[in-house]
């Protein structure tokens, strides 16, 4: 297992953080967003949201990364699905000092992509003819002069 992002990685998550967020996220949203988080994960993500005093949460235009915002608006760190980083004055001793952030258990894990809508693909649907919600009687036809009767049950012909 990974024990810190690549460079380029972070580097991504820079950019992504500098631009314009894509929408706010409620604090429930966050532990939801990487079904392959840990219970240790989300008692890391916890700890550090209330220390951090998280208020608001946004999620980057990619949907990568979430932004999480103190009560001044202050940025304070950024969670990615496998690894949370913070800005220089909220960093601690759990810290790594050389990128200030801490490796989660979903860090190089290939399938911790966070959840996010996508697009199903369409399996053809069967081509067989549909049938109508509503029975329709089966038609009834008079006993002598064997013409359809009416939806009352007499004959036109013979009554």
């Amino acid at each position: 297992m990974a024990t810190r992002p690549s460079d380029s990685e972070l580097e991504h998550l820079r950019a992504a953080v500098a631009a314009p967020g894509r929408r706010t996220m409620a604090r429930s949203e966050v532990h939801g967003w990487n079904r392959r988080w840990s219970g240790n994960d989300t008692d890391i993500l916890d700890r550090h949201l209330q220390r951090t005093g998280v208020a608001r949460f946004s999620r980057t235009a990619d949907d990568r990364y979430i932004r999480c915002f103190d009560a001044q608006d202050r940025l304070v760190m950024v969670i990615a699905p496998g690894y949370v980083v913070f800005e220089g004055p909220w960093a601690n001793h759990e810290c790594d000092p050389e990128w200030l952030g801490i490796a989660l258990s979903t860090l190089g894990a290939s399938a911790s992509a966070p959840r996010t809508p996508t697009s199903r693909s369409q399996s053809p649907r069967a081509t067989t003819p549909r049938t109508p919600t509503r029975s329709t009687p089966e038609p009834k036809f008079c006993p002598r002069c064997f013409l359809q009767l009416t939806t009352t049950g007499a004959c036109g012909n013979c009554d």
